[in-house]
């Protein structure tokens, strides 16, 4: 696999996921909805910051936590929430323009007034708790049942997102 990813014609973008999972294969994964409580740089509120998904039970070596940094990574947290009666967090996550990244994206807001929570500073402080206490520094809102598919789509995406723990 390493002299594939080595070679010059390698396109990690024209990978093909399996559309089924493998047999024998499970056909969910457990994963932890990781989250941190901060106030609103607007109303100085506490509120809900998305952070992230991480398998409930890693494999040995597993590293990687896969931050909502990342737009499908986001909706897929959306879903999630959405499914398992937390609808009113889940709808606190909406396409918002951010004036510092000068686009819309999937984003954080504020549960009291709506503000855009940004990315830099809420990445920036879930870093701080993980480099300081591993996952365990950030909350687990929820332990869902994700089918496999969807977990890896986001484990085989490109776009970043991933922190190290």
């Amino acid at each position: 696999m390493d002299e594939r990813a080595a070679a010059n014609d390698f396109d990690p973008e024209a990978i093909e996921l399996p559309t089924v999972p493998p047999p024998g294969s499970a056909t969910t994964v457990t994963l932890r909805v990781l989250t941190l409580s901060r106030a609103c740089w607007a109303c100085a509120k506490d509120t809900v910051c998305l952070i992230g998904l991480y398998p409930q039970r890693p494999g040995r070596g597993y590293v990687g936590l896969f931050t909502t940094d990342n737009a499908k990574t986001m909706a897929l947290v959306r879903r999630l929430l959405q499914s398992h009666g937390h609808g009113p967090l889940a709808a606190t996550v909406k396409s918002r323009y951010s004036r510092t990244m000068r686009e819309r994206h999937l984003s954080n807001g504020c549960v009291h007034c709506d503000a855009l929570q940004g990315n830099f500073p809420v990445h920036d402080e879930a870093l701080g708790r993980v480099a300081a206490s591993g996952v365990d520094g950030l909350d687990t809102l929820l332990v869902a049942a994700c089918p496999v598919l969807e977990w890896q789509a986001i484990v085989h995406d490109n776009s970043g997102g991933v922190m190290a723990v």
